[in-house]
């Protein structure tokens, strides 16, 4: 069993422009928020009521799975550090990092752990944004009108 697991809730109910939804307008990466924890071994690491989804989707499908994630919401001052990294330590594993973090990881996690549950949690998410909204993460990404050079 893998000791990660990712978890959100869509906020279905708060209103997203219909315009914004057609033009894959830059302005969904905040607007599309929801509920989101971080499990590591059953036990609540981070958690958040109100987080960008989409934004954090994106930065998860640009990953390359090699070096550091860092993510970095446009919503909060960066110069407070990140809201969740993952860090790789070479033999010794990754490790997870978040300035909102409840509390410190001295877990190592294998990068296929890693990677197996972001992949889950992205196609869950891709699901949900589908059956909400009308498109993907890929979707949005290869849409025409661009916006913070994403």
């Amino acid at each position: 069993m893998n000791p990660l697991r990712l978890e959100f809730k869509l906020h279905k109910y708060i209103s997203v422009d219909r315009k914004l939804i057609k033009q894959r307008n830059g302005k969904l990466l905040v607007d599309i928020q929801g509920d989101f924890e971080m499990y590591i071994h059953n036990k609540c690491f981070f958690k958040e009521p109100s987080l960008a989804l989409l934004e954090l989707g994106v930065a998860l499908t640009k990953w390359d799975r090699v070096r550091d994630f860092t993510y970095y919401t446009i919503e909060h001052d960066e110069r407070e550090g990140p809201l969740l990294t993952f860090n790789n330590k070479g033999e010794k594993g990754w490790r997870l990092f978040s300035i909102w973090q409840l509390f410190e990881s001295e877990d190592s996690l294998s990068i296929e752990m890693i990677t197996t549950e972001v992949e889950s949690f992205l196609q869950d998410l891709d699901e949900e944004l589908v059956n909400t909204y009308g498109f993907n993460i890929e979707g949005f990404l290869n849409r025409k009108i661009g916006f913070f050079g994403i």
